[in-house]
């Protein structure tokens, strides 16, 4: 089983609009999804056909949709009820230059983390869970880390800041920052590829275990804590939206590493599902991903 942990999902409403700041806009095209990065990776891996729950929190109204919606996705989920507030709702416009908007959500109390640590004690060596997002209490995350350490399962942390530093300490078996994220951990703008993979192994001096490092249109790299490189072009192709596409290749990626057990296909595969998203509407489909693994070569190094 792969859980994902998302502390505060959304209902995310995307439209199509030629967005002219001041005005009245139009849209010529709207739908509205579940989100959230660890529900985005939870239905990603429902599409490759991985046993999968959504953990997580909602409240109120919106809180309810976000549980319909997923109920009308079939995709499991357990998202503990919050007694006050709403469930956020971002939207997201889909124009000349993309525009998001991101709603802040309900706050959560020591007691929520009580609730979700009992929902945890469940998870056994063999699962895999997956926290992604921002947070706004991190030693909420260092605390589901902490328990998790005690059941040998597998751990994927994709968050960015301090959050990810103050993580780190959990030695977590998989860390993904992007490029751009990795470079402001350190202070560095406009990161090239062979800076990323050294700021890549202080992250492993400070306790990553295997570190993922998205690059956008430059494909990806791994480094694993064997010292091997990896590194997987991007697929050509046009983007249309790159919502999701970061926790997509996360799902890609545990998948094609519980399949196979290799590092290299695993990559291949995550950054097959990362450009499967980012050239499609919402999440990719499995069918596109695996069309899509037949561009992507991966290169292994040792250092």
């Amino acid at each position: 089983m792969i859980y994902t942990i998302t502390t505060n999902p959304s209902l995310d409403y995307t439209v199509e609009s030629d967005l002219i700041p001041g005005q009245i806009n139009r849209t010529s095209s709207e739908v509205i999804y579940p989100g959230g990065k660890g529900i985005n990776v939870s239905l990603s891996l429902q599409r490759f056909g991985q046993e999968t729950r959504a953990l997580g929190f909602a409240a109120g109204r919106i809180g309810q949709t976000i549980r319909d919606l997923l109920d009308d996705l079939n995709c499991p989920h357990t998202l503990l009820e919050l007694p006050k507030g709403q469930s956020r709702i971002n939207v997201k416009i889909q124009g000349p230059v993309e525009t998001a908007v991101n709603g802040q959500g309900p706050e959560l109390g020591a007691g929520d983390l009580v609730r979700m640590l009992e929902l945890l004690k469940g998870v056994k060596d063999e699962d895999a869970v997956v926290i992604s997002g921002w947070t706004q209490n991190i030693a909420f995350y260092v605390s589901i880390l902490r328990q998790l350490q005690d059941t040998g399962c597998t751990t994927v942390l994709d968050c960015s800041g301090e959050a990810l530093w103050q993580c780190l300490e959990c030695r977590p078996f998989l860390i993904k920052p992007n490029l751009t994220e990795l470079g402001a951990l350190f202070g560095v703008e406009d990161l090239e590829y062979a800076e990323g993979v050294e700021l890549a192994q202080q992250l492993q001096l400070e306790g990553a275990r295997n570190v993922l490092v998205s690059m956008g249109g430059g494909g990806a790299f791994l480094l694993t804590e064997g010292r091997e490189l990896y590194f997987a072009n991007a697929c050509c192709g046009r983007a249309v939206n790159t919502v999701g596409a970061g926790d997509s290749l996360v799902a890609g990626f545990l998948t094609g590493l519980g399949q196979s057990g290799d590092f290299g296909r695993a990559l291949q595969m995550g950054v097959a599902a990362g450009c499967a998203t980012a050239f499609s509407d919402w999440l990719g489909t499995k069918e596109l991903t695996m069309e899509l693994m037949e561009q992507i070569h991966v290169e292994k190094s040792v250092l």
